[in-house]
């Protein structure tokens, strides 16, 4: 009884902290912003986070990534273009790169685009692969 009492305690609690405005969700997902499963890759984890700014017009070359990377924009708007289909995040919008798959970017709006990025690597593995 104990037990049961103590667990109802703790929902009551997590849910009122839950509740009462001090968590706001931005991405919860287990796909990729272009519609594929998210994939790890095996080895020591290492995580990174920066500031990203595209300026106006200016583009992100085509690249690859050998792990995830979470893009939150906060500022402008860009497109993201893999294999001929393009996606438009603006600021608010939040999503997962994928791993291995050949994508570019443009800032397609009137501001530059500012964006935390956090990438889910593996130490030694490069965030960001350019393909020429």
């Amino acid at each position: 009884m104990r037990k049961i009492l103590f667990v109802m305690m703790f929902l009551t609690i997590s849910n009122y902290s839950l509740a009462d405005g001090h968590v706001k969700r931005i991405i919860s997902t287990s796909q990729t912003g272009m519609g594929n499963e998210i994939v790890y890759p095996s080895g020591k984890a290492k995580i990174t986070a920066f500031e990203f700014t595209v300026p106006v017009g200016g583009p992100v070359v085509p690249h690859t990534h050998s792990f995830p990377v979470l893009i939150m924009i906060q500022q402008g708007e860009i497109e993201l273009t893999q294999s001929g289909k393009s996606y438009i995040y603006k600021a608010g919008d939040a999503f997962v790169e994928d791993v291995g798959v050949v994508h570019e970017s443009k800032n397609i709006g009137d501001v530059p685009v500012k964006a935390i990025v956090v990438a889910i690597g593996v130490e030694g593995q490069k965030i960001m692969t350019p393909i020429k």
